[in-house]
């Protein structure tokens, strides 16, 4: 983990909720511009200790734990209006730091074919490593931030669910040291919650597990300054080298694509200068989409492009 100094606020992967909760009792309150270090649980609260713990639907996973997919938090930034955006800048991700492994699930719901199994996957420094039959196959470590997001405006919303007003659970590997994450306060503080952390993760979470663990997590939350960035409607996921749109369902894939470029678009006419045509253009030419999830009915997708393109001449 960075040196982010001894004054920094940490909370332990104990203070989680099953929900995004607008009502909710903040478990830390920070000032704009903050670090805070989050300490975050796996999807299964830690009781995944080896290949023999075994779930074989979501119902079975409530069921025995209670739940699924914990978040950290609530955290309360101080002075956060309802309407305010925020930028949640993710500074680092260190996975597994306490038992070294992640794992990964798969289940009937996969394919009928298939029984309930759980793979144990080992980091070992740069590299995780995914076991078989022949042997263990070695993928890069790239741990990010599955589900991160503000508490709504009414009723609690699962943690395991996405909305445009909360972002929520996305599995989007943007979502990792390096990037800001930027989104609209619907509370009071902002209450921002984060959880699901994974090792590393292809394009699209497709048999309902990516490589899930512990994260230790350290994050700067800024109340953004009006004028300081359009926003269209979606959250946004930004690095120094590109700018994104987020679309989290509920909602068609396709859909969602749409989506996420037209929002896109819209940056690019408001804050770029280009005209809508233009950035459409543009978009059809060096735009990239990165699929989250696709476990139905949970779908997301980011809709990018690198900033050079961004600077005509």
């Amino acid at each position: 983990m960075m040196d982010v100094g001894s004054n920094v606020q940490r909370l332990t992967r104990d203070r989680t909720s099953f929900f995004f909760d607008g009502g909710a009792t903040p478990v830390a309150t920070i000032s704009s511009g903050d670090i805070i270090l989050v300490e975050t649980q796996d999807a299964h609260c830690g009781s995944i200790t080896g290949p023999e713990v075994v779930y074989s639907t979501l119902a079975d996973v409530v069921e025995r734990i209670g739940g699924a997919n914990p978040v950290t938090g609530p955290i309360a930034v101080d002075g956060v209006l309802p309407g305010d955006l925020i930028s949640i800048e993710i500074l680092d991700v260190v996975g597994a730091p306490v038992t070294g492994y992640g794992y990964m699930n798969t289940t009937a719901t996969l394919d009928p074919t298939f029984s309930a199994e759980t793979t144990i996957c080992h980091r070992r420094d740069d590299v995780v490593e995914i076991p078989t039959h022949r042997g263990p196959v070695r993928v890069p470590y790239r741990p990010f931030i599955g589900t991160i997001g503000v508490a709504p405006a009414g009723e609690p919303v699962l943690a395991f669910q996405q909305r445009t007003d909360i972002l929520g659970n996305v599995d989007l590997a943007e979502v990792r040291a390096g990037s800001t994450v930027v989104v609209r306060a619907n509370v009071a503080g902002a209450l921002v919650s984060l959880g699901d952390a994974h090792l590393a993760q292809g394009d699209a979470e497709i048999h309902r597990s990516a490589i899930e663990t512990q994260a230790d997590v350290a994050l700067r939350i800024t109340r953004l300054a009006a004028g300081d960035t359009s926003y269209p409607g979606l959250p946004q996921i930004n690095t120094p080298e590109e700018i994104g749109s987020v679309a989290p369902g509920p909602g068609h894939l396709e859909d969602l694509v749409r989506a996420a470029y037209d929002d896109l678009a819209a940056r690019m006419h408001l804050d770029h200068g280009f005209t809508l045509p233009e950035a459409y253009r543009i978009l059809g030419a060096v735009g990239t989409v990165r699929i989250g999830q696709v476990v139905p009915p949970v779908f997301s997708a980011l809709a990018k492009i690198d900033r050079r393109y961004l600077v005509p001449g």
